[in-house]
């Protein structure tokens, strides 16, 4: 049985959209790429979810399709007129201006929460002499992400980040603050980059026990579809004198570092902090 994962369908779409915006989809390629991709995706489609605007463009290009061929879209594609599919194209290139502008907002409210991440970062240095920051990526096994959607990890996040407001664990209660953002690559589908910020100097043994409980708790609240990633580098921690500019942009800079590289504009950021 195929299986499909949901982000990577949705790259698909969009690199199928920014290839027409781009003049590199003939007739035929359409014809040909057009039919699998609708299939894929309206097993992923959701009404109501706050797609980009590649996707919403996608689904209303298979709307007027449909309406177009009479509902017998999979068997006659091929015979459509060329002029026909032509102006498929052309809905799809009259939308350039919309799509650019999602793209744009989009990348502004990145940054805007990156700012919000880094200032949240800055002012847990200010209020300690030494931090340790350890960076851990939770996601989902990649076999499971045919059955695994963003609104299912939304909801594993929450699930996640209750138990650490709650602080019933020790384990939790030893954290000084978190950052946490939901991140999207193509490869890996949708992760959670999570920083779990330390007051003081960490001992090595303390991170390498509290990332296999954090893992135990992630992968008990995915009901063991999850995934947890760390490198071994990173078992240490990255020590922080919080009067020390160098160490405090090297921190800054962790946070800016995806931990997969992201395609421009195929990533989802939300982010948020806590402090306890």
């Amino acid at each position: 049985m195929t299986t499909y994962n949901e982000s990577q369908t949705f790259c698909e779409i969009e690199n199928f959209i920014l290839s027409i915006l781009a003049n590199q989809i003939s007739i035929e390629q359409f014809k040909q790429q057009i039919i699998p991709l609708i299939k894929k995706s309206r097993r992923f489609f959701v009404d109501g979810n706050n797609y980009i605007a590649a996707i919403i463009v996608f689904k209303y290009l298979e709307h007027i399709i449909f309406k177009a061929n009479a509902f017998r879209f999979y068997d006659n594609i091929q015979d459509l007129p060329d002029h026909v599919v032509e102006g498929f194209i052309k809905y799809v290139q009259d939308q350039a201006g919309l799509i650019e502008t999602d793209y744009q907002d989009d990348q502004k409210q990145h940054k805007a929460q990156l700012k919000k991440a880094e200032r949240f970062l800055l002012e847990c240095m200010q209020q300690q002499d030494q931090l340790t920051i350890f960076p851990i990526c939770l996601g989902i096994r990649p076999e499971a992400l045919s059955v695994i959607r963003l609104y299912d990890l939304d909801l594993y996040l929450s699930t996640f980040l209750k138990l650490i407001r709650s602080r019933d664990l020790a384990l939790f209660r030893s954290i000084h603050s978190v950052i946490w953002q939901i991140k999207h690559d193509p490869e890996q589908g949708y992760y959670v980059q999570l920083f779990c910020i330390y007051a003081g100097q960490a001992q090595t043994t303390t991170l390498t026990d509290h990332a296999r409980k954090i893992g135990e708790q992630w992968l008990d609240v995915t009901n063991d579809y999850g995934a947890v990633q760390f490198e071994e580098h990173d078992l240490k921690g990255v020590s922080v004198n919080c009067h020390d500019d160098k160490q405090i942009q090297r921190a800054l800079q962790l946070v800016r570092t995806p931990f997969w590289a992201l395609i421009p504009g195929q990533f989802l950021t939300l982010i948020d902090m806590h402090r306890f």
